[in-house]
């Protein structure tokens, strides 16, 4: 085990090492997902134009159904550049019981994930092996003499310019250091030579302390609740991503359910991107390494949702793809399970033949690979109903599971700040604003918002790209003796009568609050963010849950979406809802 851990890492640093111009190269694969929207291994659509800004230059899919499935065999690609590096480093071995070793088992390397929401995410942070500087080498090498390296899962240093420089009085766009400043949100650009960074400090150095601060204070909250209500989707598409559902709005939009295994993904790049990280911008979060550790557990949840409901999947029927389009597809172009999934060829001999989600369905019998929890689950016989139970221990259910008190926010637009955003939510602190601490009880949680900005080609994004969210508040109601049971005459009956539930708690004015703030954690006024949006729309859900002992069956047996069942629902206004720099928001 030791000398398979040590030879991944000495393979992925000979992957970031490669010039910046072979496909095998870091580079050149991070440089799929967005920035520099250049064709990766001459994959291009045939009416792609770079002058067109209304469609995203990135292969990348979010906010459609394909988000799931185009992310699984991106993190295979890597994979195969591992294993490739991985052989040729065992030819540079002078042992030959080591290079023999590493040759016999350089094939099964696969990526690690890295899971944001476990236990030891929530005690202790980020694990030390993604933020020291060196990493040490653990197996006895006879063929080696060093015993620690530069660690490739820290950071990746661009090897050449990334993003374009907006003008030469733009103090936000050096070229040389040690002058470089962070960008405000919607200025994408990183210098040759530097790193990449997570929670920069002013002299661009990155924070792991603040990283770890975040973390764990979201990991404790947002992530491990957002990962329990994510299990208790029983259909692909309120599941698969943030924007795509059968639901639809007045105007006919669509809008994706208020929590989706893209949500708890775009929480982790906000999370652990930070103030001025790489991870936090869409269009260059896939440079920093570990991007594909997230991406690996996001993949790997998946797998486990699957398992847990192995009828599921994409409808069998054409679906709009969000408004971006990407650097193959159209914007608003339809896409099914047969979509292909570009750039990721399956063909050494057809250049055209690209997988589809149907090739990548399951990681096991699709994929040539699996996951511990799906291995125990193989080999034991598990029902999907015994998945469920183990994801939900696994993740600690949550305290009064049987009354919950969700907000549901409605009508986000992605690109009303030309960037990524987060909204802080507080309860009973009605003059919170951007200076608030968050380490207060009424502090309940934030929502970040994973946006591309639009000076990177998407124009008519501020219309069409708009996204729902939730964000448990029960924890934070307790905390505050703020009452969350329902009547009595409710007792533990899950499907009660709406009369059963109890009145609208945070119906003072005052109640909840709203701050808006960019990646820099300075305030942002969505009253002028956008000509005509009034903000969004904030209602307030009490849930009574099914019993534990009851859940599962329910959930994985039925056909409909039977999670917890919605008692009671508030709209949420002026003055009972108030956001931070607008005197009167509308919530309609």
């Amino acid at each position: 085990m030791k000398m398979k851990r040590d030879v991944f890492l000495l393979a992925f640093a000979r992957v970031q090492a490669l010039d910046a111009t072979d496909r095998w190269s870091f580079y050149q694969i991070a440089g799929i997902h967005g920035l520099p929207h250049e064709p990766y291994d001459k994959v291009e659509g045939d009416d792609w134009d770079p002058k067109n800004p209304d469609w995203w230059g990135g292969y990348c899919h979010h906010g459609t159904p394909l988000f799931p499935t185009w992310h699984r065999p991106y993190v295979m690609l890597l994979e195969q550049s591992i294993i490739r590096q991985a052989k040729k480093f065992a030819t540079t071995l002078s042992d030959t019981e080591e290079q023999d070793a590493v040759l016999a088992f350089a094939d099964d390397l696969r990526f690690p994930y890295w899971d944001s929401a476990n236990q030891s995410t929530r005690l202790l942070g980020l694990p030390e092996v993604f933020t020291t500087t060196d990493v040490a080498l653990l197996y006895p090498w006879k063929s080696i003499s060093d015993i620690t390296i530069p660690n490739p899962l820290k950071a990746f240093v661009l090897p050449v310019n990334l993003g374009k420089v907006f003008s030469s009085s733009d103090i936000y766009n050096p070229t040389a250091k040690p002058h470089y400043k962070v960008p405000p949100s919607g200025t994408i650009f990183t210098p040759m030579n530097y790193p990449t960074v997570r929670h920069v400090n002013e002299a661009y150095l990155s924070q792991p302390d603040k990283l770890n601060v975040t973390l764990m204070r979201s990991a404790n909250s947002t992530l491990v609740e957002g990962v329990h209500a994510v299990f208790q989707h029983n259909q692909w598409l309120p599941f698969s991503n943030h924007f795509w559902s059968e639901e639809t709005h007045g105007d006919g939009s669509q809008y994706g359910h208020y929590a989706s295994i893209e949500l708890v993904h775009d929480s982790v790049h906000g999370y652990v991107g930070g103030s001025g990280g790489h991870l936090a911008y869409a269009e260059v979060a896939s440079f920093d390494p570990i991007f594909f550790f997230h991406h690996a557990n996001v993949d790997r949840l998946v797998a486990l949702w699957q398992y847990c409901y192995p009828n599921s999947w994409i409808p069998n029927q054409a679906l709009q793809l969000n408004s971006d389009g990407t650097y193959t597809q159209r914007p608003g172009s339809e896409a099914n399970e047969n979509t292909p999934l570009t750039p990721f060829r399956v063909s050494s001999s057809d250049a055209n033949s690209f997988a589809t989600s149907n090739d990548v369905r399951l990681v096991d019998a699709d994929c040539g690979y699996s996951y511990p929890e799906l291995l125990q689950a193989r080999k034991e016989g598990w029902k999907p109903a015994q998945m469920l139970d183990h994801v939900m221990k696994l993740y600690d259910p949550p305290e009064n599971y049987l009354h919950k008190w969700l907000l549901n926010v409605e009508r986000i637009v992605k690109r009303a700040f030309n960037g990524p955003f987060s909204i802080r939510v507080f309860i009973a602190k009605p003059d919170a604003d951007s200076g608030t601490s968050l380490n207060i009880p009424n502090f309940a949680g934030d929502i970040p918002i994973f946006a591309r900005s639009k000076g990177v080609r998407c124009a008519n994004c501020e219309q069409q790209q708009s996204m729902r969210a939730s964000l448990d508040l029960t924890k934070t109601m307790v905390r505050l003796g703020i009452t969350t049971a329902p009547r009595q005459s409710a007792k533990d009956d899950p499907f009660a009568p709406s009369s059963a539930a109890p009145a609208n708690p945070l119906a003072a004015a005052g109640s909840v609050r709203l701050v808006f703030v960019d990646m820099q954690g300075r305030q942002l006024d969505p009253s002028s963010a956008l000509g005509n949006w009034q903000g969004p729309k904030v209602s307030l859900y009490y849930q009574k849950g099914i019993a534990r002992e009851n859940v599962n069956e329910v959930l994985v047996q039925s056909d409909i979406d039977v999670g917890p069942q919605t008692l009671n629902k508030f709209s949420l206004n002026y003055p009972q809802l108030t956001i931070a720099g607008v005197a009167a928001p509308v919530s309609a």
